[in-house]
């Protein structure tokens, strides 16, 4: 199962920005491992109940006034990291994620937050 999301203003938008590569910093797409690891965690991110809405199995859309949530989110998934480096063995054995594809995907994701809140646009998630 995979999960792109996408900054865009309405999802036929989504679809052509992920159909043109040259647009990559308006899309991201989350690693299939790292969902269990962000359930698992849930309690330790900001905001996981909005990023929850994401479904890997159809297209979900959440308004502009949602993004700065996720933004948020992205941040405390990083923010964690940071303050449980000596964890990273074990989240590695368990879930086959390293800290370094957790960050790059959290950063991704803010990423394109930014690139939302900047024109205005929702997330779309686009699922299999």
């Amino acid at each position: 199962m995979s999960l792109e999301i996408v900054a865009a203003r309405d999802i036929n938008h989504a679809f052509d920005i992920v159909s043109i590569k040259p647009m990559e910093n308006r899309s991201v797409v989350q690693p299939e491992e790292i969902g269990d690891f962000l359930y698992d965690f849930r309690e330790s991110f900001r905001n996981y109940e909005c990023y929850y809405q994401f479904d890997p199995y159809r297209e979900t859309q959440l308004e502009a006034d949602q993004v700065p949530a996720i933004k948020t989110f992205s941040q405390s998934i990083v923010r964690w990291l940071e303050e449980h480096d000596t964890e990273e063995n074990r989240v590695l054995q368990q879930y086959g994620l390293s800290f370094q594809k957790i960050r790059c995907f959290a950063y991704k994701l803010g990423h394109v937050c930014d690139v939302a809140m900047e024109h205005g646009y929702g997330l779309f998630g686009l699922g299999d």
